[in-house]
C-alpha cells in the first residue's frame, strides 16, 4: 500500500588515538549505533459522500512533516496539504498519529493520490493511492508504475453516504480496502460491514385491458412474504394477496422473483397501491403506487404523502387492451412507466421476446363460375346424341368479361375421345373486351384421348353401357394424333344478347352436326363423328377439367369421354356443403384489391368489430369502397403491431396471389389479420373473423397450412348502399370518383349472408356464415385461400 521513505541519521565518532584502533568506524546501522528512522505515511480512511474528508496515518517510526505533500485526483484537481486547515491533527504527524483534511471528492468514482511533490505524473513522487467506483482514473497509471495499485482494480462505491472506506493497514490494492459503517476520522479504523439486506417490493407491470394482471417484483435482497400485503384501488376495492388468484409465482417471494396476480377490478383509469397493511389512508403502510389513464384516483393523495408519486401525474393509456404498462426499475414517477406491446408478466421487463417469421400467401381462388349441360337435341323430347347432319344442341348462359368457356362433348363412336378447347386456358368469351357474337368456335376445339379406356373397340362404344371397356395402358390425357380441329365435325356458334344493365348478357351456343357417321359403314373411330350430350363450364383459371400428360382427375369427365353422360361431372360442380351453399362454384367473378396483413395479440381484432359501425379512422371504408389500403395500413401500424404489405403490386386477379413476410413475437397469442376489397361491390371486403387466424399452436409451435382459411368471410362494411354485384354505377370500377354512392341505412359491419349472382345466373346464394374458402365443407362463396408458412 505504501512506498517507504527511509532516512538514515548517521553519527560518526572520530577518535584521535595513536593506538591500532584509530581506523575503526561504528556502523550506524549496527549494534550500538543509532536506529534508522522510517517515514511511512498512508491514506487510511476516505469519506467521499456527504461530508468529504481524507485521513492520513503515520505508520512510520518517526514523526512526519507532510506540509509540503500534495493530494491529487487528476489534472487540475490537487491541493498542497500545508494550505488546508485540518479537521483534526497537524501536518507534522507523530508516530501512530492521524491527520484529517477536508477535501472535495467525487461521489461515485475517483482515484486519489498522496504525493511528496507536485510532480503528479512521476512514479517517484507518488506515496500512496486508492481508487473507488471504477477503474481507469487519471492517476491510476502512475500508481501502477509505482507498484502501489493494480490496473483496473477499484473499491466498490459505498452503499450509504454515511459510510467511508478504510485501509486494513497492510499491502497495496483494492483488496486492502473495505466499506465500513463505523466512521473513525482521527482514530484507529474499525471495520463494520454494512448490512446490504434490502427489503423492497414494487409493482412492476400491470395489464388492465385484457387478462387483468398485476406483477409484483422483489427487487430487494431478502425474501418477503407477500401473503399479508394488500392491493387497493380505492374505497371498497381492495384485495389481500393471500386471497388473490395467482397466475404465476409464490407469495413467499425470493429476491429477483415475480408474483403475478389476477384482479378483475382493474379498469382503464385507476390508481393502484400496494400496502403492507389494510390501513389504506396511511402513507406509512403504502409500499408502492402507480396511476394510469387519468389523475386524481382515490389513493393518489396517500401516494403523494408517502413520496411514491407526484400529484397530477399519470401513465398514458395503452393503445390496445392486450398491452401492459411496465416499470423501468427506478424512480417514483409516471415517467418511469411505459407502454409494453408484448407483456413480460412473470419475467423481467427487459426480457427479449423471440420472433417467428411467417410467409403468408393470399390467393384469389375464384375459378368455376357456372356449369350447364346440353343433352337433348333441338326438337327432341328426350336426351340423345347428334347422329345425323343438321341435328343440333342449344344451350344458353350468362357471363361477364373475363370469363373463360370450356365446352366438352364426346366423340360417340370412340371409347374415350372428347372435344374440348385447344387452348387449355379456355375460350375467352370477351376477347379484347367485346363479346363473341355470331362466332363459330369449332375451330378452337381439339380431340383428346382421356386415357381411361382402350381405343378402337366398337363393341364398347356407346350405347354399349357405362364404363364397359378395358383399361387404357396409357393413362395420361393426350391429344389424338392426326385429327384436325372441331370444325371438321361440327359448327359451334356463339351468339350474344346484352343484358339489361343490372345483370349480365346471355350467350347461346348452338352445336350443329356436320360430319355424322355413314350408316352404310360399320361403326369405327374413322366413320364420322357422333356428337354426344356434354357440358359447358364457365371458369376463370386454366385447365378447368384436365391436364395434358396427367391422369383423369376422377370427378366425372370420364362419364362424358366414355359414355356421353355429363351427369356425374355436372353434379360434382353443383354439390353443396352442409349449409346448402356451393362447394365448388364461386359466387362471382371479381379481382381482389391490393391487400395488407397484420398480427395482433388482442382478444378481438383491432381493425373492426362485427356488429358495430366501422371506426372512423380505421380506413375500413376506404378499402371496402375504393380498394385503398393505406389508411388502414397506417392505422394498424400506429398501434405498434406487425403490419405488412405484399411484395407484389396491384390487384389480385383469379389465380393470382399476394405474398407477405411478417415477423411475429412468440408466446404472445398473436393472430393474423388481413383485408382486401371484393372489388365488384360497393363496400364489401374479405377478412378473418374477429378472433383472427391462428399463428401459434397450443404447444407454442408455429402454425402452418391453409386450414385457417375456413375462418375467412365476406363482409359488408355498412358504409354504402349495395348494388348488383358487378353492375353498380357507384362501384369502384364504374364510379366517377372515390367515395361515390348513397349511405347504407345499416351502418354495422356484418357478414354477407346472401348474394344474388347476376353475373352467371346462379340465382341467390344463401351462406349464413359468409365463408369464402373453397376448402370449407360448409360451402360458401369460394373466393380466397390463405396459406401460412413459418420460415
Amino acid at each position: 500500500m505504501t512506498k517507504k521513505l527511509t532516512y538514515l541519521l548517521m553519527a560518526f565518532a572520530i577518535f584521535a588515538s595513536c593506538s591500532d584502533d584509530d581506523d575503526v568506524v561504528t556502523d550506524p546501522g549496527g549494534d550500538g549505533g543509532p536506529d534508522a528512522t522510517e517515514i511511512n505515511v498512508v491514506l487510511n480512511e476516505v469519506k467521499y459522500q456527504g461530508t468529504d474528508w481524507v485521513e492520513i496515518f503515520n505508520a512510520g517510526t518517526g514523526e512526519a512533516d507532510i506540509s509540503e505533500y500534495w493530494l491529487c485526483l487528476g489534472p487540475g484537481t490537487y491541493v498542497q496539504i500545508g494550505s488546508v486547515t485540518p479537521l483534526s491533527g497537524n501536518t507534522t504527524i507523530p508516530v501512530g498519529g492521524y491527520l484529517v483534511l477536508p477535501y472535495d471528492l467525487p461521489d461515485t468514482s475517483g482515484g486519489l493520490g498522496l504525493y511528496s511533490t507536485n510532480e503528479f505524473a512521476s512514479a517517484d513522487a507518488i506515496v500512496d493511492f486508492v481508487q473507488y467506483g471504477s477503474g481507469g482514473t487519471p492517476r491510476e497509471n502512475v500508481a501502477v508504475e509505482a507498484g502501489l495499485w493494480t490496473a483496473g482494480e477499484f473499491v466498490p462505491t459505498v452503499t450509504n453516504e454515511d459510510n467511508s472506506i478504510i485501509f486494513d493497514g497492510d499491502g497495496n490494492g483494492a483488496a486492502n480496502w473495505a466499506e465500513t459503517t463505523t466512521v473513525t476520522n482521527g482514530a484507529e479504523n474499525v471495520l463494520t460491514m454494512p448490512n446490504t439486506d434490502v427489503r423492497s417490493i414494487v409493482i412492476n407491470e400491470v395489464r388492465y385491458g385484457e387478462n387483468k394482471q398485476i406483477e409484483l417484483w422483489n427487487n430487494g435482497t431478502v425474501a418477503v412474504d407477500l401473503a399479508p400485503y394488500w392491493l387497493c384501488l380505492g374505497p371498497g376495492q381492495y384485495l389481500q394477496v393471500e386471497n388473490a388468484t395467482v397466475v404465476s409465482g409464490e407469495a413467499q417471494l425470493e429476491p429477483g422473483e415475480f408474483l403475478v396476480l389476477n384482479w378483475n377490478e382493474l379498469g382503464d383509469n385507476e390508481g393502484l397501491g400496494l400496502y403492507s397493511t389494510n390501513a389504506f389512508t396511511n402513507a406509512d403502510a403504502l409500499i408502492d403506487f402507480v396511476q394510469w389513464g387519468a389523475s386524481g384516483s382515490a389513493r393518489e393523495s396517500v401516494a403523494v404523502a408517502a413520496g411514491q408519486w407526484t400529484s397530477g401525474e399519470f401513465v398514458q393509456s395503452v393503445r390496445l387492451p392486450s398491452y401492459s404498462i411496465s416499470y423501468d426499475g427506478e424512480g417514483n414517477a409516471a415517467a418511469d412507466w411505459s407502454e409494453t406491446i408484448n407483456p413480460t408478466l412473470g419475467a423481467g421487463n427487459a426480457t427479449v421476446i423471440n420472433s417467428t417469421t411467417f410467409t403468408v400467401t393470399i390467393k384469389n381462388t375464384i375459378n368455376y363460375l357456372n356449369v350447364h349441360t346440353f343433352t337433348t337435341p333441338v326438337g327432341a323430347s328426350a336426351p340423345g346424341p347428334l347422329a345425323t347432319n343438321g341435328a343440333q344442341y342449344e344451350v344458353s348462359f350468362k357471363a361477364v368479361p373475363g370469363t373463360k368457356f370450356t365446352p366438352v362433348t364426346m366423340m360417340g363412336n370412340s371409347n374415350d375421345w372428347f372435344l374440348a378447347p385447344t387452348d387449355l386456358a379456355g375460350i375467352d368469351l370477351f376477347p379484347g373486351g367485346t363479346a363473341l357474337n355470331n362466332v363459330d368456335i369449332a375451330s378452337q376445339l381439339s380431340l383428346y384421348d382421356l386415357g381411361t379406356e382402350a381405343d378402337g373397340d366398337p363393341a364398347t362404344f356407346p350405347p354399349a353401357g357405362a364404363n364397359v371397356g378395358p383399361a387404357d395402358p396409357n393413362t395420361s390425357v393426350r391429344l389424338v394424333p392426326g385429327r384436325g380441329t372441331g370444325d371438321i365435325y361440327m359448327t359451334a356458334v356463339l351468339d350474344y344478347a346484352a343484358g339489361s344493365g343490372s345483370e349480365a348478357g346471355t350467350f347461346t351456343l348452338t352445336i350443329t352436326a356436320t360430319n355424322a357417321p355413314n350408316p352404310a359403314m360399320g361403326a369405327s373411330q374413322d366413320n364420322g363423328f357422333v356428337i354426344t350430350p356434354g357440358i359447358a363450364v364457365l371458369h376463370a383459371q386454366p385447365e378447368p377439367l384436365f391436364t395434358l400428360g396427367q391422369e383423369d382427375r376422377g370427378v366425372g369427365l370420364e362419364g362424358i369421354a366414355e359414355d356421353g353422360m355429363p351427369g356425374v361431372l355436372y353434379n360434382w360442380f353443383k354439390e353443396t356443403g352442409s349449409q346448402g351453399t356451393p362447394l365448388r362454384l364461386s359466387s362471382s367473378l371479381t379481382p381482389l384489391s391490393p391487400a395488407f396483413i397484420y398480427a395482433f395479440n388482442t382478444e378481438r381484432d383491432p381493425w373492426f368489430t362485427q356488429g358495430e359501425a366501422a371506426k372512423g379512422s380505421s380506413g375500413l371504408e376506404e378499402i371496402a369502397e375504393d380498394g385503398d389500403r393505406m389508411v388502414t395500413y397506417n392505422y394498424l401500424k400506429d398501434f405498434g403491431i406487425p403490419t405488412e404489405l405484399p411484395s407484389e403490386m396491384g390487384p389480385i386477379r383469379p389465380g393470382e396471389s399476394a405474398t407477405f413476410t411478417i415477423e411475429v413475437p412468440q408466446g404472445q397469442n398473436y393472430k393474423l389479420g388481413f383485408g382486401t376489397m371484393f372489388v365488384t361491390s360497393n363496400d364489401w371486403f374479405i377478412s378473418n373473423n374477429n378472433v383472427g387466424l391462428t399463428l401459434f399452436n397450443a404447444d407454442g409451435s408455429a402454425f402452418s397450412g391453409t386450414s385457417a382459411s375456413s375462418n375467412t368471410y365476406l363482409y359488408d362494411a355498412g358504409t354504402e348502399v349495395d348494388q348488383p354485384v358487378g353492375f353498380g354505377a357507384d362501384q369502384v370500377m364504374n364510379q366517377s370518383g372515390i367515395n361515390t354512392g348513397a349511405a347504407d341505412a345499416d351502418t354495422t359491419v356484418r357478414r354477407v349472408s346472401s348474394l344474388e349472382d347476376v353475373q352467371f345466373g346462379k340465382g341467390v346464394i344463401n351462406s349464413a356464415p359468409g365463408v369464402t374458402w373453397s376448402g370449407d365443407p360448409r360451402g360458401g362463396y369460394n373466393i380466397i385461400e390463405i396459406d401460412i408458412q413459418p420460415q
